[in-house]
């Protein structure tokens, strides 16, 4: 497990310096954690960040309200990441994928919120397939499911 862990963060790494090609910094408003529409977060990056938070009761509810159809993020209905703090992400080196990607790829080029310094610059995206480094973060995710005998995709 350690070792899919390990990886995972690899990936992290990778896709990190993938978006550095960027040529916007994000403004760091908080906005994107804050007014929230979805958050798809896989089961091997909960377990990634409950290995790394000892705060039993901050990953309960952040277990509850990723990939919850009742909190969406990223729009629609208000909620926080209960790691928000202020405008800062208090797990930023472990933030899920999703998180990373957001604002240099913008969902059919309309997801973007208003004040987001990426929105009008990000690349727009109409299929899954076309995030970055995708087919890599499938296969991990892939690995910890069948490792941990839960169900594919």
């Amino acid at each position: 497990m350690n070792a899919l862990l390990g990886d995972l963060m690899s990936f992290y790494a990778r896709l990190d310096e993938f978006m550095r090609d960027s040529d916007r910094d994000c403004g760091i408003c908080g906005e994107c954690c804050q007014k929230l529409y979805q958050l798809r977060v896989y089961p091997v990056e909960l377990e990634n960040i409950r290995r790394h938070v000892a705060d039993d009761l901050a990953i309960k509810k952040f277990q509850n309200f990723a990939n919850s159809p009742v909190v969406k993020i990223w729009g629609d209905i208000s909620g926080q990441c209960p790691f928000q703090d202020g405008a800062l992400c208090v797990i930023y080196p472990l933030r899920p994928y999703h998180c990373r990607v957001y604002g240099h790829y913008d969902y059919q080029g309309r997801s973007l919120l208003e004040r987001c310094v990426y929105r009008g610059y990000a690349i727009a995206y109409y299929h899954r397939e076309e995030l970055p480094l995708i087919d890599e973060l499938d296969h991990l995710v892939e690995s910890y499911e069948s490792k941990n005998n839960l169900p594919v995709g």
